[in-house]
């Protein structure tokens, strides 16, 4: 995870366990459409210690999508829309449709102008992992809005700039992740080699409010911050065989009134990825983030996490996906002194996770898999065992 604009910025979902198999299509389309259902057994809905008695639940996700991708001239305008149907056996309250969207122009004005429009849109369920208000339904909608221009000045390298809009908006209020506002802009250099290789350095600045949060000088929280970003953005092939892509950055939050609640660092998002073999693909994952975490004890923690991912197309309409990951969390930046021999939160965190996909025709794939979690914290409430198990179909004309 980043920050919550740095979610924004990359809109990571942070968080699939396993790589997602290629849905194909016919060459050429300029429109595909799909559609899936899963159905997701999941025995610790709410994270929940095992001294808390943990309810299991089973969800049924129904997806319809559409795909575009049209080029006119130089011009290409790419754009995925989905909505998603969620439905929960036991708690329905919880029950949400989520309407999500990525769409791109790539616009270009000769050959030296080129850049983007791009709109994306998130909705998500509430994660109980991070936060614990139980008995409700939050559905948090992320969006992000920008324009970028590139002036390539030489074959390979360009200077670019651009603006930016982003925001989080929650159905109910909630300290970890406020809703908020923020308009930015960023410019910096891109190296784009012939082999394909590349290197984007960026600077970000964002200005942001709460938009829903009342200013509180007790607990210390803010109508408002800004953020700068210090990016490199890599994606570059070692060899044949071997790839690193992902992006470091430094970053610097800073709220309007309480500095207390300050925190800046190194964070990043690493990957590195080798080709055993045509079938078989590892993958070595890194990730720091600093995130965010108002409480009285706490104004943002960091993580570190890694993952070891493999690929195996055992046949032509056979893949095998698994997954081992361990992350760790610290708790910062207290605003109330803990007390004698009373440590800051600090969370372990492990999941490992496998899923076999098979493609049983070229518009159908059928997929299967099961994920286990733990986190082992130094505040037992925190703690949690979880084991999700799904099956899927999806359908792609």
């Amino acid at each position: 995870m980043m920050t919550s604009c740095g979610k924004l910025l990359t809109m990571i979902s942070c968080c699939a366990l396993i790589q997602p198999s290629l849905l194909w299509a016919d060459e050429g389309d300029v429109i595909n459409l799909n559609a899936s259902v899963s159905v997701l057994s999941d025995d610790n809905l709410f994270r929940l210690p095992s001294s808390a008695d943990p309810k299991s639940e089973t969800i049924t996700t129904t997806t319809v999508g559409l795909n575009l991708d049209k080029s006119i001239g130089l011009q290409r305008v790419l754009a995925n829309v989905r909505m998603i149907d969620y439905r929960y056996s036991r708690n329905d309250y919880l029950d949400f449709l989520a309407f999500n969207y990525d769409a791109k122009w790539l616009w270009a004005a000769g050959t030296r102008w080129t850049g983007e429009f791009a709109f994306q849109r998130s909705q998500l369920p509430n994660d109980y992992a991070n936060d614990r208000t139980l008995g409700r339904r939050n559905v948090q909608t992320y969006q992000l809005n920008r324009f970028e221009a590139n002036y390539w000045f030489h074959s390979s390298w360009a200077a670019l700039a651009g603006v930016l809009r982003t925001s989080l908006d929650n159905q109910v209020p909630t300290g970890v992740d406020a809703d908020y506002e923020a308009d930015g802009y960023n410019f910096g250099m891109r190296y784009l080699g012939a082999s394909g290789n590349s290197l984007t350095a960026r600077a970000i600045h964002l200005e942001g409010n709460y938009t829903k949060r009342p200013f509180d000088s007790v607990l210390q929280l803010d109508n408002g911050f800004t953020q700068d970003n210090y990016q490199l953005d890599i994606s570059w092939r070692v060899s044949g065989l071997s790839q690193i892509r992902g992006r470091i950055e430094y970053l610097d939050r800073e709220y309007q009134h309480f500095s207390q609640r300050d925190y800046a660092g190194l964070a990043g998002n690493l990957q590195y990825a080798y080709a055993i073999s045509g079938k078989s693909t590892l993958t070595l994952a890194y990730v720091r983030a600093l995130e965010a975490y108002q409480q009285l004890t706490t104004s943002y923690y960091v993580l570190d996490d890694v993952a070891l991912s493999a690929q195996w197309l055992a046949t032509s309409k056979v893949t095998v996906n698994g997954l081992l990951g361990y992350g760790r969390q610290n708790y910062r930046g207290a605003i109330i002194p803990l007390p004698p021999g009373v440590p800051q939160r600090e969370d372990d965190s492990a999941r490992l996770a496998v899923d076999v996909a098979y493609q049983a025709a070229r518009w159908l794939q059928l997929k299967a898999g099961v994920t286990l979690q733990r986190r082992n914290s130094n505040y037992d409430i925190y703690e949690y065992r979880d084991r999700t198990a799904f099956v899927s179909a999806t359908l792609q004309y």
